[in-house]
């Protein structure tokens, strides 16, 4: 018998919006060994150039317990290196900075929710059991992306 945490990862894998995301080159599952998940988002460079990130994920008692997600070198097999994070306006900066935890510093983390009241303050970034795995994957993006935005705001100047 599967774990329910488990199948409720492995249904949030084969979702619809989840599976687009992965069809148009938003993301990819590098690895899922419950409760781990690797994966890997897309991200644009500062200078406009296409890049991406891996994380590692502990989705442990998922979806009642937050998942935890660390910004990871696949090949060193930890954290990513401060100096390789990636770079761009003060969010990007703020939720990739490397702090006591060191998980990604996003309000829906299990770490980062309850650190300076973040879920609290934050509450539609926060962490709630109805949540899909899609959420955090949209989340990740969009801030890896920002820098894309800046750069068509300034070619556009």
């Amino acid at each position: 018998m599967i774990d329910p945490a488990e199948a409720r990862v492995r249904a949030d894998l084969d979702d619809t919006g989840f599976l687009a995301g992965i069809a148009q080159g938003r993301w990819r599952v590098h690895e899922f060994a419950y409760p781990r998940l690797d994966f890997v988002i897309a991200a644009t460079e500062v200078d406009g150039t296409p890049s991406e990130y891996a994380f590692r994920g502990d989705l442990t008692n998922f979806p009642a317990t937050n998942p935890m997600v660390r910004i990871w070198d696949l090949e060193a097999n930890g954290p990513l290196s401060v100096n390789l994070r990636p770079k761009g306006n003060q969010r990007i900066a703020i939720t990739f900075q490397h702090w006591g935890d060191d998980t990604v510093y996003r309000p829906w983390d299990r770490l980062t929710g309850p650190h300076n009241n973040n879920a609290v303050n934050l509450a539609h970034l926060a962490w709630r059991p109805d949540r899909r795995l899609l959420f955090i994957f949209e989340d990740l993006h969009g801030i890896l992306n920002l820098n894309a935005r800046a750069h068509r705001l300034r070619a556009a100047a």
